[in-house]
């Protein structure tokens, strides 16, 4: 299900922090601070503090201090900054720390990393489980720098425990669907993957700032195919209706936007399709779309469907491509279009005739 499902150690990262823990050292010995000219690991980056002019020869100058570079360093360009007699010092110099090298553990159900060293022990939450170990521990490394936490991982081993959690997308993934101008989050999807460059869209609920959820909503019901999700063109199939929620305590508006079709009692005589979605049922998928999808072929076609033949006229019906599946995930559990174009009255009238439909 995950992409990695092994421990994942980088050993460059490893010797990396022992030499710069080294240098570090080194320059704080000699009443210094250790200064990058670019933005790597946890060292402060020449780039990032403000009023800096360079005197030449790799020296610099600063109202707070002067830069000068530093002996034996193992990296290109770096320099020792020593603070002026009472100045005051950039966020970013005012609290260096010795870092140290660290594991991590990654709860892949709970989405939680934890790190353990010495008497520090962080942990951290929501994290993108999606994501390859390589770019996993650089986001977790990130947040560790950001934080000024003075640990840095070179190992991620993940753990599959057992959690009272359930997730929209057990993978971790979240799809988003996006126009020309915003994006949002996306908390369920079907779709049928009709063409290949544009699929129609039958359901999706967002979750975003209201401003983004009407860009949106504006997109879908132009009808031209203006929004995407995951790099491809979604068109609604026809009229949609949209129902919101605000949810204040994450500043943002859910929003579940779903083609009329799709919609129970809104099918309408011209329509030449309608949509079965399953958002609540069971383990079993397969069961409550087939008790479903005959709920919607009773309100649909001219004649009457008994309860008794659901099993039958799914089997049937999918066989020969009057049903066809969409892809659907998040809140949405399942989903099929009925293709009302078909001759249903021909197809039910054979299976009576073959007698694998009794009355």
């Amino acid at each position: 299900m995950y992409e990695w499902n092994e421990p994942y150690e980088d050993e460059y990262i490893k010797e990396r922090i022992e030499e710069l823990k080294l240098a570090q050292k080194e320059a704080t010995e000699n009443g210094k601070i250790l200064i990058s000219p670019y933005e790597q690991f946890w060292l402060p980056s020449l780039n990032n503090l403000p009023d800096v002019e360079y005197q030449g020869r790799d020296r610099y100058s600063a109202p707070f201090g002067k830069f000068e570079a530093a002996p034996g360093v193992p990296f290109h360009g770096a320099l020792w900054f020593t603070p002026g007699p009472g100045a005051e010092l950039p966020p970013t110099l005012r609290n260096v720390k010795e870092w140290i090298a660290a594991c991590a553990v990654v709860d892949m159900n709970a989405r939680t990393v934890n790190i353990q060293v010495e008497e520090i022990e962080i942990t951290f939450t929501s994290i993108n489980v999606s994501l390859n170990a390589h770019e996993l521990l650089r986001d977790i490394n990130r947040e560790l720098v950001r934080v000024n936490a003075g640990v840095y991982v070179y190992r991620i081993e993940p753990v599959e425990k057992a959690s009272p959690l359930t997730h929209l997308y057990p993978d971790g993934s979240i799809p988003v669907l996006s126009n020309a101008h915003t994006r949002a989050d996306v908390t369920g999807y079907a779709l049928l993957q009709d063409r290949p460059h544009q699929h129609t869209l039958v359901y999706v609920g967002i979750a975003a700032h209201k401003t983004s959820v009407e860009s949106l909503w504006a997109s879908l019901i132009r009808g031209k195919g203006g929004c995407s999700m995951r790099g491809t063109s979604v068109l609604a199939d026809g009229e949609v209706k949209m129902l919101t929620q605000p949810l204040p305590e994450f500043n943002v508006l859910h929003a579940g936007i779903v083609c009329r079709k799709a919609l129970p009692g809104k099918w309408e005589a011209k329509d030449d399709a309608v949509y079965a979605l399953l958002f609540e049922g069971g383990r079993d998928v397969e069961a409550d779309l087939q008790t479903l999808v005959l709920k919607r072929l009773q309100e649909a076609l001219a004649f009457p469907v008994p309860d008794a033949w659901a099993k039958t006229i799914w089997e049937y019906a999918l066989d020969a491509e009057y049903i066809q599946r969409l892809e659907t995930g998040g809140d949405c559990h399942g989903g099929v279009k009925l293709d009302l174009t078909k001759p249903w009255q021909e197809l039910v009238q054979n299976l009576l005739e073959q007698e694998v439909l009794k009355i």
